[in-house]
């Protein structure tokens, strides 16, 4: 199995590219504006593989997502979650839907919050046994942190406050239930504007780990959850809104 974690240090975000060289396919998770479409096909290329399958984790808020544009030059689907609501066609994720690579199975995890549209990627690699290998859990769960549930367009009905109840509910009663054992790959790291205070430079964890030394994981209940993500927030990543609209595929000023 091909397994490689790329990012872009000024955003502190993370792609990833997942491949079988049996099979000769690839999948693509949050491609990266600052390392460009021809990169991910370049790196696909060197292993034999073919990118077949392109997917964003949510609508991103801090980078103009290349997902579509990756999808079209590879001639694969472009994937994200059903409930996304863009002005653009793309082929949509539901919980429990799997994608095979060899013997490798990615099953979808619904993990709303940060935005309503998240959502995780569970591996299990069947040629070594049933117990899950490792999730991506794209803009949920952090090392050391968890994301913000503020970055709302103006027009929504949401409100951070209802975003955070979310939130908890992905993170103790989706994420938390999954053994301790299970490596966690995030969406950012480090410096990111799309997560707390307490975010860690490092880009692997466990679920373990994360459940014994996440500090806004000690938070017992949803509403000292909400406060400690709303006390925690960092300054609004750069021209937020603009951006969130173009990946939304909307040119007005309402949502």
């Amino acid at each position: 199995m091909i397994f490689e974690q790329l990012a872009d240090p000024g955003l502190g975000c993370l792609s990833y590219l997942i491949g079988d060289e049996g099979t000769g396919e690839a999948i693509v998770v949050d491609p990266l504006e600052k390392l460009g479409v021809d990169l991910y096909i370049q790196k696909a290329a060197e292993r034999g593989l073919a990118i077949t399958q392109v997917v964003d984790t949510h609508l991103h808020a801090d980078h103009v997502s290349i997902g579509r544009r990756l999808a079209e030059a590879a001639g694969a689907p472009y994937r994200l979650s059903k409930d996304a609501s863009v002005n653009y066609s793309f082929d949509p994720l539901g919980e429990g839907d799997t994608f095979e690579l060899g013997p490798l199975v990615l099953k979808v995890l619904m993990t709303p919050g940060h935005t309503p549209d998240g959502l995780s990627l569970l591996a299990t690699d069947t040629s070594r046994g049933r117990e899950p290998w490792f999730v991506l859990t794209g803009d949920s769960l952090f090392i050391g942190d968890v994301a913000r549930p503020d970055l709302i367009l103006p027009g929504s009905d949401e409100t951070p406050e209802t975003r955070a109840a979310v939130l908890y509910r992905t993170l103790f009663e989706t994420l938390l239930a999954l053994p301790d054992t299970v490596e966690v790959y995030p969406g950012h790291y480090g410096a990111s504007t799309c997560g707390g205070r307490y975010m860690s430079g490092k880009t692997v964890s466990t679920i373990g780990f994360e459940r014994r030394y996440n500090i806004a994981l000690k938070e017992a209940d949803e509403r000292s959850f909400t406060h400690f993500v709303m006390a925690g927030l960092k300054p609004l990543p750069d021209r937020y809104e603009e951006i969130k609209r173009k990946n939304l595929g909307v040119t007005s000023d309402r949502v």
